[in-house]
């Protein structure tokens, strides 16, 4: 039962900093964005779509894929806005930054972040895919320490990407 709570509060408290976050992000720097059709990824295993926000969450892994659209923007403006200023109203320490390229064949930029919630070290990735017109934003947010197993898919799950899904 303890262990049952635990988990919870940990969900509650990764989901809410997620919507949170983001929401002040964007409002500094970042243009508009819209939810995203959800089915522009393939979730890793364990993800379930929630009303909490739009897209997909792993209950037992207090992990989080929001996803989120922008249009009339481009991916390398986007990742050029997110600067020191950003991170540090934000409290996100950048862990690495790559290039990402989809199975389709999109191409776009992955932020990767940590930061502190509640005494816990959470992974914070910001993967925007896109072309000139529209971006998908995949804001993903886990607990550092399951890292190792979450990564692999997680990543294969971006890999499945696909833009031509966005409105």
């Amino acid at each position: 039962m303890k262990l049952k709570f635990i988990v919870h509060a940990r969900v509650l408290s990764c989901v809410s900093f997620l919507i949170i976050s983001v929401g002040f992000g964007l409002s500094q720097k970042m243009p508009a964005t819209k939810n995203a059709n959800i089915n522009v990824i393939t979730p890793p295993i364990g993800f379930d779509t929630t009303s909490a926000f739009n897209g997909y969450l792993s209950m037992q892994n207090s992990a989080a894929i929001m996803i989120l659209q922008l249009d009339n923007s481009n991916y390398i403006r986007i990742v050029e806005a997110i600067d020191q200023d950003y991170m540090d109203r934000n409290k996100l320490i950048l862990k690495s930054k790559e290039d990402i390229v989809t199975r389709s064949g999109s191409k776009g930029k992955g932020l990767t972040f940590s930061f502190e919630l509640n005494g816990n070290t959470f992974i914070r990735k910001m993967v925007f895919i896109g072309d000139t017109k529209k971006t998908l934003w995949l804001n993903i947010t886990y607990p550092m320490d399951l890292e190792e197993l979450l990564s692999g898919p997680i990543n294969s799950s971006i890999a499945t990407a696909n833009i031509e899904l966005l409105d």
